[in-house]
């Protein structure tokens, strides 16, 4: 008889041949077609995830760190864009930002120094999903604070903010993990320590994976076809880019001195091929691991380049970073290699009779995921290395690496903490001088005092506390089939969630995007549906540089004068200087970058009043009373890039943003003259 299989409800029928056939029901069929779904597009190493929020996190601090050195000029009433008229006249629809309660310079650092804890406990997870909520939340709102900024790394930011919202990202690899395990397994002796049998790993299983996926095709598919211009038909788009004197880096600069022009037009047809691949990379389901492998290496190959050659914000790094979540256990073995590689193996002697030095040692067992860290106790003499003295051990840790040499005190830490996966980073201040010093006076603080610390915080003074009496029954889960019920219900809200978020975004995308807009007529959407997309700015207009690179290229400049007659540009604190063209590139960053170039159109120049008083009080917020200024312009000043082969662009004539006072001696009368005449001549 034909066996029965999992997906049978009834036996098999014969065949006309009197042979067995199995005839596929439609059950099966859907389980056959679930499981091949979940295995390609919803499933995700929760590992992989720790990972990617302790990188994502790093991002977050340094956006903030480098918004915090613009919060007078970007984020307070002082600067360019007070919280009044902010709300008053909004950038964008439907806006929102925690920001715009702050109005003093003061205020905004207090909030900033708040916005710090909570990126810092997202990074190193701690009660993970509260802060990764409170992140999502802040980023957007930092970002949202003054739009003059925004650029497509922001919006690429909030969409994985609110995206891995749904992730287990303080799973693993996370200061909840370390407290979970902590509770979980209670070694009491270095033999218990030594001991790393880890249960495995499940994955986690989400249409939110699919959705990620999803978002970053339609990302690089867009940015790829609508980069439909002469530019980069004619393959010098790169060309152009690199002439664009605003963000050009130190490396672009030499490149567009020294580098023959047939290699910027094969940059430009392999932009076009990485960003035409990786669209259709992500979605094969065939050999997907090595797929996903050449879809990371493409991109790191095309985001690495941009960010070396341009200053264009975190759109480069949280590109990159999205990648990382498509990994699994061979990588992970791949890194194993080198973190846990025989050189970084280290053994660690440790006072057994002290409490906080065993509940250390349990705490650096669980960051060390590649088991470089053999403990001994300092009571098991037979185990100690040869040449080490036992009273050493008595009043110190010691660590003894690969080679055999011994570290004691404060070298000890600094040699133990180099063991662990970029320990260095932690470690790295203790080696400077003067702050080693403070590192041995700290260490020698908590060694002579370990226990009375012990005491203090319950790990006993002279060995460790009791465990609980193994004789009383495991307490029952008091929720019981309540609790898997309600854990089924997060997980179904989590996935309805998560398909709301495609439909919405979907929507937006047709909207958006010219590509689909003139094949896709979407006359209508419900309100909420846009309302969503404007608070989370989560916007899905995807063409940068397209669909033609710029050709032309200006920056601000301001012909100040002070009250002792000198010509001063506060920006820059030199002479203003109006030849449009820089051998060397303006150096400016990405926010200056964004605001000079939005604030010169003619929409915004209702918001050009905050420039000009902040010009005015410039001196004060500086402690500068010499840079007061008595009268000014605020110049746009433009050129066109030089052609391939030319040395020199075309300027263009300068436009005046800005006046306070009577500016005498402008220095961009030459330049509108020079600019006039040769309009005349044409």
């Amino acid at each position: 008889m034909a066996r029965l299989t999992a997906f049978d409800t009834v036996p098999p029928p014969l065949g006309r041949r009197g042979g067995s056939r199995r005839r596929a029901t439609p059950t099966a069929m859907l389980s056959k077609l679930t499981a091949f779904f979940n295995e390609h597009y919803r499933r995700v190493d929760p590992r992989w995830l720790g990972i990617f929020r302790i990188c994502f996190g790093c991002l977050l601090l340094s956006e903030l760190f480098y918004r915090w050195s613009y919060a007078r000029l970007l984020f307070s009433n002082d600067g360019v864009l007070p919280n009044h008229f902010s709300l008053f006249a909004p950038m964008g629809q439907d806006l929102f930002s925690i920001y715009h309660v702050f109005s003093t310079v003061e205020e905004v650092h207090l909030a900033f120094a708040l916005t710090f804890v909570v990126f810092a406990c997202f990074t190193v997870g701690y009660r993970t999903r509260l802060f990764h909520i409170l992140s999502a939340f802040l980023i957007t709102s930092l970002h949202s604070r003054n739009l003059f900024t925004e650029n497509g790394g922001s919006v690429v930011t909030h969409s994985l903010a609110i995206w891995t919202l749904f992730l287990p990202l303080g799973q693993c690899f996370s200061i909840d993990a370390i407290r979970r395990s902590l509770g979980a397994v209670h070694e009491k002796s270095a033999a218990q320590l030594n001991q790393r049998e880890t249960a495995p790993v499940e994955p986690f299983v989400s249409i939110v994976v699919f959705g990620l996926i999803l978002q970053w095709s339609v990302i690089y598919f867009f940015n790829c076809v609508h980069k439909s211009g002469a530019g980069w038909r004619d393959h010098s788009a790169i060309y152009w880019f690199l002439y664009q004197d605003r963000i050009v880096t130190g490396l672009g600069v030499w490149a567009r001195e020294h580098v023959p022009f047939w290699v910027f037009a094969v940059l430009t047809r392999a932009t076009l091929i990485v960003e035409g691949a990786l669209a259709f990379i992500l979605l094969v389901p065939s050999s997907q691991k090595w797929m996903r492998r050449v879809a990371f290496v493409l991109a790191l190959g095309l985001h690495g380049n941009i960010a070396a050659l341009s200053r264009l914000g975190p759109f480069s790094y949280v590109m990159v970073m999205f990648f990382l979540m498509l990994f699994g256990q061979e990588e992970l073995n791949f890194l194993g290699r080198w973190f846990g590689r025989p050189t970084r193996k280290v053994t660690v002697i440790f006072d057994s009779d002290c409490g906080i030095c065993l509940f250390t040692c349990r705490v650096l067992k669980r960051l060390d995921p590649w088991h470089v860290l053999t403990f001994i106790g300092n009571d098991d003499l037979e185990k100690l290395p040869a040449g080490l003295d036992p009273k050493q051990c008595e009043t110190s840790v010691v660590v003894v690496d690969h080679a055999g040499r011994f570290f004691i005190e404060e070298r000890a830490v600094r040699r133990l903490l180099r063991a662990l996966p970029f320990g260095i980073v932690v470690a790295a201040w203790m080696y400077v001088p003067g702050l080693s010093q403070l590192t041995r006076l700290a260490y020698r603080a908590v060694a002579d005092n370990r226990l009375a610390i012990s005491s203090f915080f319950g790990l006993g003074a002279c060995g460790i506390a009791p465990p609980p009496s193994q004789d009383s029954p495991s307490a029952e889960p008091w929720l019981g089939r309540i609790g898997n019920d309600l854990r089924n219900f997060r997980a179904i809200g989590r996935e309805t969630l998560a398909f709301v978020m495609m439909l919405v975004l979907s929507t937006e995308v047709i909207k958006s995007n010219p590509y689909v807009s003139r094949r896709v007529h979407l006359k209508t959407r419900p309100e909420w549906m846009t309302e969503a997309i404007g608070y989370t700015r989560m916007l899905e207009g995807w063409g940068m540089f397209a669909p033609e690179p710029p050709y032309d290229d200006g920056r601000l400049v301001v012909d100040g004068r002070t009250a002792d007659g000198r010509k001063l540009d506060p920006f820059t604190g030199e002479t203003p200087e109006f030849d449009p063209e820089s051998p060397r590139g303006w150096g400016h960053d990405q926010l200056w970058c964004d605001y000079s170039n939005h604030i010169r159109w003619p929409h915004n120049q209702g918001r050009r009043q905050f420039l000009r008083a902040y010009l005015i009080n410039r001196h004060l917020y500086v402690g500068k009373p010499a840079e007061q200024l008595v009268a000014f312009d605020v110049w746009w000043i433009q050129d066109k890039s030089p052609k391939p082969g030319e040395k020199h662009g075309v300027p263009l004539p300068p436009e005046k943003l800005v006046s306070y006072g009577a500016v005498r001696d402008s220095g961009a009368k030459p330049w509108l003259e020079r600019t006039r005449e040769r309009g005349s001549k044409r």
